[in-house]
């Protein structure tokens, strides 16, 4: 289970921020700081990122989701926000099927549903390496597609992204069990199931996302009753590094509207 959880406690909405592939809860400073001015805002490691252990089991997002139960339940945070990007998004897709009534609300940010053939050939081919080169293999991933996930050619953005990601990464079984269970969404897409999500739904993506394209968000915005797709224009995948701005406003203004 997860252990590196931080909470900023202010007010209000509970919102729980949580993170993408190769990161740690640092990834949201942007956010956690804006939101946490209006809302009880708690940032945590996913199970083998940043200081959280692998633990036992395959890591898939079943048990990622049920980390996250525990974790609402025992700092009674719940019914809660959750803001998730991208791996974070499908965590929290996961986690309004199985626990809705702990579920406020979801912001999916650059996020998907399944995985297409060029997901598969991505997940595939950094299981073979990790599995053959360990931690060297991912800080030469990692450094690479950081530099993916970006459009706007922000240099000082992409290193200091770059560096975070090398650092969230501290045992490759939590990696290799993350990049697992994304590859598991291509025979097990999650798309089938999402009419049953009835709570208010963001889906946020940026117009040149590589990994998770806007027509990824759309699939998710279609398949959820009454959700709403913004795509921000010129973005890449970290969307919300390169429009905080605009990310943070989209997300406060939606969360306000649902009273």
């Amino acid at each position: 289970m997860p252990v590196n959880a931080v909470i900023a406690s202010s007010a209000r909405k509970a919102v729980v921020l949580i993170h993408g592939l190769s990161e740690s809860r640092d990834a949201w400073s942007r956010q956690q700081s804006f939101l946490q001015r209006s809302m009880n805002v708690l940032c945590y490691d996913v199970r083998g990122f940043g200081a959280s252990p692998v633990g036992a089991g395959n890591g898939t997002v079943q048990q990622m989701a049920d980390d996250l139960a525990q974790i609402l339940s025992s700092h009674e945070m719940a019914p809660a926000w959750l803001i998730g990007f991208s791996m974070g998004g499908v965590i929290a897709q996961r986690f309004a099927l199985d626990f809705p009534a702990m579920v406020q609300g979801l912001i999916l940010v650059a996020s998907s549903c399944t995985v297409g053939r060029s997901g598969q050939a991505f997940f595939r081919q950094r299981i073979e390496q990790v599995t053959h080169n360990g931690l060297e293999a991912i800080a030469s991933i990692t450094q690479a597609d950081a530099r993916g996930c970006f459009s706007m050619g922000d240099e000082r953005l992409i290193a200091e992204y770059q560096q975070l990601r090398t650092a969230g990464v501290r045992d490759p079984g939590g990696y290799l069990n993350a990049c697992r269970a994304m590859l598991r969404l291509a025979d097990e897409p999650m798309i089938q199931e999402l009419g049953a999500i009835k709570c208010p739904t963001l889906v946020l993506a940026g117009e040149l996302d590589p990994y998770c394209p806007p027509r990824a968000s759309e699939m998710i915005s279609n398949a959820i009753p009454g959700a709403e797709l913004s795509v921000v224009p010129g973005a890449g995948h970290c969307v919300h590094w390169e429009a905080r701005d605009i990310t943070n406003d989209r997300i406060l203004e939606f969360i306000e509207r649902q009273h």
